[in-house]
């Protein structure tokens, strides 16, 4: 079976040539390998496609339209080529980050600008969800960012941070109902969670204290947060999504010495993206700025 592709860049750089001796130089070929392969295509196509004698030669009208379609194909080839051979070593093209909700879209979104800066050819399109990590990649996009995500063995994931964790109350529930000095304290207060997770982590707090509960269940963490500054009761809210709220007197820190473990801020992503330079330079940044800041 002919190599068709080879028997129109043959014919292609013939065209260009002065001679079939220039062209069989610049294809790498013998003369006569050339020639065979003008005529294999002549043969194919059913048509003369150059004029040619000892001396000289000529493109015939089918010839020459067919150099003129033919050529533009091949240079759009070299250009994609070279598209993609560029954009395996430099970070290009769209990259699709999702985040949930809580991940701090304040904080997030400065970096992202920060990130498009210093990637003009990357567009960046950011999303926002409820739904969990794990089931946002599937959906086209590239990298899922999150809080303490699941384990997932088909998801690879990278620490981007650790982001304190701190019990915190509106300063008006704990006018009302006191401000705890010692754990045991907590045990007579509202306590606010935020998913299984959360629960297991105040009974750890709470450790053997008795005739405590806990009172306000979701797994929506920004329902959470307004419980807490509507003055429900005390939550375990991560800094990144309190720490404005902090700054302005909304919520105050309780038991500000108690040490929790801090929460991960993390990115997901489907294995083998590391291959692409968007994501994996993406990735870089987040880690380098967020352990930065």
């Amino acid at each position: 079976m002919p190599d068709r592709f080879a028997e129109i860049e043959s014919f292609v750089t013939i065209a260009q040539s002065s001679n079939l001796s220039e062209a069989a130089r610049r294809l790498g070929l013998s003369l006569a390998a050339t020639s065979r392969r003008l005529s294999q295509l002549e043969q194919r196509l059913g048509v003369l496609l150059v004029r040619r004698n000892s001396r000289h030669f000529s493109l015939t009208d089918e010839g020459s339209l067919l150099y003129e379609r033919a050529g533009h194909a091949l240079t759009a080839i070299e250009e994609a080529e070279t598209d993609l051979m560029r954009r395996s070593t430099e970070a290009s093209g769209t990259l699709r980050i999702v985040t949930t909700i809580d991940a701090g879209r304040a904080r997030l979104a400065p970096l992202f600008h920060e990130y498009a800066l210093l990637h003009p050819d990357v567009t960046l399109h950011l999303e926002t969800s409820d739904q969990p990590a794990t089931s946002m990649i599937g959906s086209g996009h590239d990298i899922a960012i999150c809080f303490d995500p699941p384990a997932d063995s088909a998801l690879m994931m990278k620490r981007l941070a650790d982001n304190p964790r701190l019990l915190c109350a509106a300063p008006a529930y704990l006018d009302r109902r006191g401000r705890p000095s010692r754990t045991a304290d907590l045990a007579g207060h509202n306590k606010i969670v935020v998913g299984a997770s959360q629960g297991e982590l105040w009974r750890r707090i709470m450790g053997g204290a008795a005739g405590w509960r806990l009172t306000l269940n979701t797994n929506d963490a920004e329902l959470a947060r307004a419980w807490a500054l509507e003055g429900s009761g005390i939550g375990i809210k991560s800094l990144w999504e309190v720490q404005e709220d902090l700054e302005n007197g909304r919520l105050e820190p309780v038991l500000p010495d108690l040490s929790l473990p801090p929460s991960t801020i993390a990115a997901l992503y489907l294995p083998g993206q590391l291959n692409s330079p968007k994501v994996r330079s993406c990735l870089n940044f987040l880690a380098r700025r967020l352990r930065g800041s």
